[in-house]
């Protein structure tokens, strides 16, 4: 392609040259031979069209090219040509730019690495590698796919992955992905995925995913382009048919029908929306965000309310046990004003953990231990950090969005949210909710347990991100009309964090099947609505959404599939910058439609006047064309933070107050 590319560099150069020394000294043969150099590759493009039984603009310029070789204007027809090579080569370039910037990442892969069998070490191709392959990473190398380090700490550049601009360590037990860059130390990592199942190879698929999904006006541009041809070329013969009835000389009528077939030709039209998405997809791709395609970065445009989820998205994501208040038996072990009355027996951060807590996390997560939630990995999480040893779980009942049962020690227990044990008929004693109301009220992700005639609650914080509150400050200033939490948690844990990051509005304890159906609420009452989750939970209401963007996309395979977005780096402050990139966009694509359909009227009124000659026409056909390419290109740079384009026609902003799902959990 490169080579390619090279070779019409050449022959526009040489066509350009041509053309020139044959003006400057009359010489027509070598006007002819500038021809057939400038149309090689435009000949080529209308021949394959012609194959497939339609037109583009090619097939005109190469049609209008012979025509005005015909009436003996062979410098013209190089003139036409040239220039129209120009704006092509110009084109395939601009584009080849944007596509290497996108896809550029598949080259930081390295196609050799060191594996380690026993005492040995082996260099083998990637392609080698397998599950539980041990892999050595000396330093400045690029890490062949996605792993674990089991030994060795460093610093690792992520920023070809997730647009993160500053190195992260890397320790023992820390994930690795293919494709970035091992900085200082020695690493020894071992294989989690295949190299044709790693990220870096499921954002390959990605890109092409986005190179087929057009935006809405591409779509148009291209069936309009393929239709207005036809257009074209009735008009040239409609023109020559009148001027030739008028009694116009044969010549002359032709080539003022030429002159008008260049200005009326679309390439400027055709051009002008995939120039600016390209480049559009190539900067979100450089910042971390890969969309799916030219007609998702049009819906961020469009965007009027967001739908936030709470776990891994307003929140960072790691839960960690915060809090164990243990009731004895149907005894009384908190106080009216939800504080314990037995401090001995719970446990808070700052105090050692007694053997009545420790019993009841060992328990809880026996329970929990083959769960995925990130709420019972935390309660797994805990036990492990303090060396507690997990007694043997048996007959284990998972009750989906609730909970879980399973026998320890032949003793049946329960662990999960209020609803759970409403459903199963156990009532926790009245004076030991207090509690666990208090813990939510701070914020907490509330786990009741119970081991026979023993409660306890265990508190799961998740520390909201630090700049969740600007980020939604910044959305609402941007005129979105709703920002709203979608959360699965109850609503009193919902509302502490909600108050801190700055959202009023919030549907708590929803199931998936309830999440999505807000969603689709949101999108028939808020107009166009963007779902924000961790790609994992989310799935249904990602896809329900007008536009799905997944946090946390990286190794997670449920969030490059369920998504349109994937923030490669959990930076909510991308959210308002694709909404921006967004705008822009569409305010780019309009502003190049309307200049390039005013370039086509202009021309064609100069031509029918009789005032404009054939290289005034192809000037202005042409210089139309590179216009728009250029200011498609500007987002390359992306939107900055000044380039606010307001969505048209923005909602009035919908009352704030807090909406739940179902029932509260306590």
């Amino acid at each position: 392609m490169k080579l390619l590319g090279g070779l019409q560099a050449w022959l526009t150069g040489l066509c350009g040259v041509s053309m020139a020394v044959a003006w400057a000294l009359n010489l027509n043969w070598l006007a002819v031979a500038s021809v057939v150099l400038g149309g090689a590759y435009a000949l080529e493009a209308a021949w394959k069209s012609l194959r497939h039984r339609s037109l583009d603009v090619n097939f005109l310029m190469v049609f209008a090219a012979v025509g005005a070789v015909v009436v003996k204007r062979p410098i013209e027809a190089a003139a036409l040509l040239f220039l129209f090579s120009l704006s092509g080569t110009l084109e395939a370039y601009t584009m080849a730019k944007t596509r290497r910037a996108i896809e550029g990442m598949v080259k930081l892969r390295p196609e050799r690495c060191l594996r380690i069998r026993g005492a040995e070490e082996e260099l083998v191709a990637v392609e080698e590698l397998e599950l539980g392959d041990h892999v050595r990473l000396p330093p400045h190398e690029s890490i062949p796919t996605d792993g674990v380090v089991i030994s060795g700490s460093s610093s690792v550049d992520q920023a070809s992955m997730t647009g993160e601009s500053r190195p992260v360590s890397r320790t023992a037990g820390d994930a690795l992905l293919g494709g970035t860059i091992n900085l200082q130390g020695m690493l020894v990592m071992e294989v989690r995925a295949r190299v044709a199942d790693s990220t870096l190879s499921r954002i390959v698929e990605l890109v092409q995913d986005a190179q087929e999904n057009k935006a809405s006006g591409e779509r148009i541009s291209t069936w309009f382009g393929e239709r207005y041809t036809w257009f074209v070329l009735a008009a040239f013969a409609l023109s020559w048919g009148i001027r030739l009835a008028l009694g116009q000389a044969q010549n002359e009528a032709l080539y003022a029908s030429l002159v008008l077939l260049v200005a009326l030709s679309p390439c400027a039209l055709v051009i002008s929306t995939p120039a600016t998405t390209l480049s559009a997809l190539a900067y979100a791709a450089r910042r971390g965000m890969l969309v799916r395609g030219g007609r998702f970065i049009e819906l961020a445009g469009s965007i009027r309310a967001i739908a936030l989820d709470k776990t891994g998205t307003l929140t960072l994501g790691k839960p960690r046990l915060a809090e164990i208040c243990v009731c004895h038996g149907h005894g009384v072990a908190v106080g009216g004003d939800g504080s314990c009355r037995d401090e001995d027996s719970c446990w808070a951060p700052g105090k050692d953990m007694s053997v009545e807590a420790g019993a009841i996390l060992a328990a809880a997560a026996s329970v929990e231990q083959y769960s995925t939630h990130p709420i019972a990995q935390a309660i797994e999480d805990a036990a492990r950090e303090r060396g507690i040893p997990l007694p043997q779980a048996e007959d284990h009942e998972a009750i989906p969005g609730f909970g879980v049962t399973a026998k320890v020690g032949g003793v049946r227990m329960m662990a999960g949210r209020r609803e759970m044990f409403d459903l199963l008929g156990v009532q926790p004693p009245r004076d030991f909710l207090p509690h666990a109301e208090k813990m939510a009220a701070n914020g907490m992700t509330v786990a009741l347990v119970t081991r026979d005639h023993e409660f306890a609650a265990l508190g799961i914080r998740d520390e909201p991100r630090a700049n969740a509150r600007e980020v939604v400050d910044e959305l609402r200033a941007l005129g979105v009309g709703s920002v709203v939490m979608v959360t699965g948690d109850n609503e009193t844990t919902a509302r502490a964090v909600g108050d801190e990051v700055g959202i009023e509005r919030i549907h708590a304890s929803l199931l998936p099947d309830r999440k999505e159906a807000v969603v689709r609420e949101m999108c028939e009452t808020d107009g166009p609505t963007m779902m924000v989750g961790d790609g994992i939970n989310d799935a249904p209401s990602l896809a329900k959404a007008t536009l799905g963007v997944a946090m946390g996309g990286l190794g997670s395979d449920i969030a490059l599939n369920a998504a349109d977005v994937v923030l490669m780096h959990d930076d909510l402050a991308r959210l308002p910058e694709l909404i921006r990139l967004g705008r822009l966009t569409n305010r780019i694509v309009r502003t190049n439609l309307l200049f390039a359909s005013g370039v086509i009227v202009a021309l064609a009124a100069g031509s029918l006047s009789g005032y404009l000659k054939l290289p005034l026409a192809v000037l202005g056909h042409e210089g139309s064309t590179v216009l728009v390419i250029l200011n498609g290109l500007r987002l390359l740079h992306g939107p900055g933070r000044s380039s606010w384009v307001a969505p048209r026609n923005p909602p009035l902003r919908r009352g704030g107050g807090t909406v739940s799902g179902s029932s509260a959990v306590a």
